[in-house]
């Protein structure tokens, strides 16, 4: 497994059953199983070809009896009885979003959401933190040169995020992570960048504006890690 699956292993608990969205070739329930999860488990992917490398893992490691395998968009096809882990790692911010907007049942502090966008992660926090869920833990993961933000989310709860914290994650949870000065680097690079795109373009004041207060809400995070020896 790659890093990013290792670290969301890493925060699975002993439950009742887990269900990995986007499974690919089905490693993280592969996993789990060999390593003695007590739950159910269950592998979803919307293609048949990733189902059937996920089938064909579980299968090498003598375990296909052990993971049930949905075809299915999402979420569509789990049963919320069934699990109380869910996680959606590997694509945009968006579709997660999505995937959790169609599961209502979701809505249930019940269940522990172990999410990974590899992009857009400012919407999926946007996203969660209007419509009742709480992000509990953020960490950061390098994985092939690049670093990636896991959330641990439930529902229930009120969070406000500042506009940078849309980007970071929230700063109290974020700023002890060893790969956020680096992280903190590399989202001050990609803003200076966007901000001197927007203004020589001069279209879209509106973006352009909410682009600096949030790059100056990391300046001044970054002074402010400074002043106290965190960074």
């Amino acid at each position: 497994m790659n890093k990013r699956l290792q670290a969301i292993e890493a925060l699975v608990k002993p439950g009742i059953g887990l269900v990995d969205v986007g499974t690919d070739h089905g490693y993280l329930p592969v996993s789990l199983a060999r390593h003695g999860y007590p739950g159910a488990l269950f592998a979803s992917d919307i293609r048949e070809g990733p189902l059937a490398a996920a089938r064909r893992s579980a299968r090498e490691a003598g375990l296909e009896e052990r993971i049930a395998f949905l075809l299915c968009d999402g979420l569509d096809l789990c049963e919320p009885e069934r699990v109380d882990t869910l996680v959606i790692a590997g694509m945009g911010g968006d579709t997660i979003c999505g995937i959790l907007d169609r599961a209502e049942w979701t809505m249930d502090p019940r269940y522990s959401l172990l999410l990974q966008p590899m992009t857009r992660g400012e919407v999926l926090r946007y996203w969660l933190t209007n419509n009742g869920y709480s992000i509990e833990r953020e960490q950061l993961v390098s994985d092939g040169g690049e670093i990636y933000s896991l959330l641990c989310a439930r529902f229930g709860g009120l969070q406000q995020l500042c506009d940078a914290e849309l980007y970071t994650g929230a700063f109290s949870m974020i700023e002890q992570d060893p790969l956020w000065p680096e992280y903190l680097r590399l989202l001050q690079e990609r803003f200076a960048k966007l901000l001197r795109g927007l203004r020589n373009s001069g279209r879209e004041p509106g973006r352009l504006r909410l682009m600096e207060e949030v790059y100056d809400q990391l300046k001044e995070r970054e002074a402010y890690a400074k002043r106290t020896g965190d960074l």
